[in-house]
């Protein structure tokens, strides 16, 4: 070939390389100016600002043994282990070689003549050293580099989001048995006024005082009662068993005693939005997803490049074996070799299609995730100003009806009301504490779910 021809090889084989050029980069999703309530953002210590400590020894326990840590834990493992192997393949390849090769030449086969001083056996012994070093001009090895740091860096951004998920998930069950707890004890009060009610009524139609259609209405009323004490025991040992299940606990283990004490109410807000890019573990993960499937596009478009290769091999060589070691049995080979790419059956170009695929893909679910972040996070404040306004009115409902059960009592030590009057304030009270109860609790897992989606 003329060195002009061989001068065009090459110049094409740089061409076809040059011919495709990286994808365009997605846009940044506009974050909001401000979240509708400026305050700062859960701290690290949210857990602790809620004064529970069974739910921080809860959350101890879970952490060192829920399956779903221990999973992506392994995974940040192999992604570690990946990283080391990808850095690997930008170093020389070393190795030390030594064998022996014995030969002996068959005499009737024709093609040897005798009596030429050809020996017929051999034992050649060879002991030496190979090096192969692959130079990373068009930086293929270095994205491939690159693609592994960001997977290592999704690793530990994917461990912290599992923590801070299975933290919040365990605080918000955990407020649901504490909820369900108390709910039911208010139930149990319901029906036991129910059950009073229909007595005293029972009472006064045996007397003739009453007709028979309020001791009807009384006996449903009381039904009802039991049937919602009976769903509100089903709801604690559903809360209570997926708590067991979320912290490793065996089947009617039992969990710890809440203190008397009621959960303090930590004052979270949602912080900048463009903090939220860097608190929120899902986000990070995202983001190092996609820079490793960039780099790995990067990689795909030098695989277009030729790549070139340093061979080279060292040692000695003799027969008989005991000759090996002397000067005149040594040896050395230098081979570099350049590899063009000319015709590969579009193998190249569906690997490239194939990273640009996933960088798509990658793309978009980094900005679905920065999206549904800022969702989250004014989802969980609208939660907790509608019940923030909720807590104060039923507050102030079961205070007036305390106000009014002990005046009802008082009367009734002074001869002024009677029992039945007594009764009903008593269910009152408890209905009115089981609301309460239900917004309170409310309340605060609505401020886990701020603190999670905040990135805690």
């Amino acid at each position: 070939m003329r060195p002009a021809s061989k001068s065009l090889l090459v110049a094409a084989a740089l061409l076809v390389g040059c011919a495709h050029e990286p994808a365009a980069r997605p846009d940044t999703p506009v974050a909001p100016a401000a979240f509708t309530a400026q305050a700062p953002a859960a701290p690290a210590d949210w857990l602790g600002r809620f004064a529970d400590p069974a739910l921080v020894a809860l959350v101890q326990r879970a952490r060192a043994g829920n399956p779903d840590l221990a999973i992506v834990r392994a995974r940040q493992r192999e992604a570690e282990a990946a990283l080391v192997a990808a850095g690997g393949a930008l170093q020389p390849t070393l190795s030390a070689q030594a064998g022996l090769e014995s030969s002996r030449i068959s005499l009737e086969t024709g093609r040897v003549p005798v009596g030429v001083g050809i020996p017929r056996r051999t034992d050649v012994a060879g002991l030496g050293v190979k090096a192969s070093w692959e130079l990373d001009f068009w930086g293929r090895k270095s994205s491939a580099v690159a693609a592994a740091e960001n997977d290592a860096k999704a690793s530990v951004a994917a461990v912290a989001q599992a923590d801070l998920a299975l933290a919040a998930e365990i605080a918000r069950v955990w407020f649901a048995v504490r909820g369900a707890a108390e709910q039911l004890a208010c139930l149990e009060s319901e029906f036991a006024s129910r059950y009073r009610e229909m007595e005293i009524v029972e009472r006064s139609v045996a007397a003739g005082l009453l007709p028979t259609d309020p001791l009807s209405t009384a006996k449903l009323a009381a039904a009802q009662a039991k049937v919602d004490e009976g769903l509100g025991r089903r709801r604690l040992a559903a809360a209570e068993n997926a708590l067991r299940a979320l912290i490793g606990a065996a089947p009617g283990e039992a969990l710890p005693r809440p203190s008397a004490a009621s959960v303090a109410m930590p004052a979270f807000g949602a912080g900048l939005p463009s903090e939220l890019l860097q608190r929120r573990p899902d986000l990070r993960a995202a983001a190092a997803r996609f820079d490793a499937a960039v780099a790995r596009e990067g990689a795909a478009l030098a695989d277009f490049y030729p790549s070139v290769t340093l061979n080279g091999q060292a040692g000695w060589q003799a027969d008989p074996a005991s000759r090996v070691g002397r000067g005149s049995s040594a040896f050395w080979g230098l081979a570099p070799n350049i590899d063009l790419p000319l015709f590969d059956g579009a193998r190249r170009e569906a690997n490239l299609e194939v990273t640009r695929a996933r960088l798509a893909g990658a793309a978009a679910e980094w900005q679905k995730a920065v999206l549904a972040a800022f969702r989250e996070v004014e989802d969980a404040l609208a939660d907790l100003r509608e019940l923030e306004l909720q807590e104060k009115l039923t507050q102030q409902v079961h205070v007036a009806v305390q106000e009014r059960l002990r005046n009802a009592e008082a009367r009734q030590r002074a001869g002024v009301a009677n029992e039945a009057e007594v009764v009903v304030a008593r269910r009152d009270e408890a209905l009115a504490r089981r609301t309460l109860s239900l917004v309170v609790w409310e309340r605060r897992q609505a401020a886990v779910r701020l603190a999670a989606a905040t990135g805690g």
